[in-house]
């Protein structure tokens, strides 16, 4: 018997172990992502293959999902613009209840508390928080990057010699008189 509905990869039925505390399976499972993970500077790319290896364990409170997910990120540097390519390994946790968490007036929202309807866990957004975490802030397709000149735009990594003569703009009129001269 399968344990996912049709409607997304990344929910699983669980009426057989929900309300049963003790009670777990393992799920580890490939598939497409239904939607890009990331942001627009680097991300897990829609269609792209995500492995999800997790336990789902029946407590007292609802569902404890735990267990990772590995993915490719592919975006571009942040420096030269070059595309990178960065292996994801993210660790995947929270907790399924059927409805909300009391927490009281002083006491924060816990993070990783997920609702789901008692028959169906949908770990579309533990997922996402997990890889979306793990994205570097600024990519670089290597820590000692060069980048591109700020003035031309040329690759410096091609060019590690590459310079423009910079007149202080106090000169320029003393730089006039010379090209003048020349002439």
């Amino acid at each position: 018997m399968s344990h996912r509905p049709n409607t997304s990869p990344l929910m699983f039925h669980v009426r057989d172990i929900a309300r049963s505390p003790g009670s777990h399976r393992e799920v580890q499972e490939s598939f497409p992502v239904p939607q890009a993970l990331g942001t627009s500077v680097i991300s897990v790319p829609e269609g792209a293959e995500l492995e999800l290896t997790a336990s789902l364990e029946s407590v007292a409170e609802g569902i404890w999902v735990s267990g990772t997910v590995q993915a490719e990120a592919i975006g571009e540097c942040g420096r030269c613009l070059d595309e990178v390519r960065q292996d994801v390994d993210a660790v995947v946790q929270g907790l399924f209840t059927v409805g909300k968490i009391e927490v009281g007036e002083d006491d924060e929202e816990p993070e990783d508390v997920f609702e789901f309807d008692g028959e169906n866990l949908d770990l579309e957004d533990v997922v996402r928080d997990a890889v979306v975490t793990q994205l570097p802030f600024t990519p670089l397709c290597r820590p000692d990057c060069p980048g591109l000149c700020d003035q031309c735009g040329a690759r410096l990594v091609d060019d590690p010699d590459h310079a423009h003569e910079v007149i202080d703009p106090r000169w320029s009129t003393l730089q006039s008189l010379t090209e003048q001269k020349e002439s």
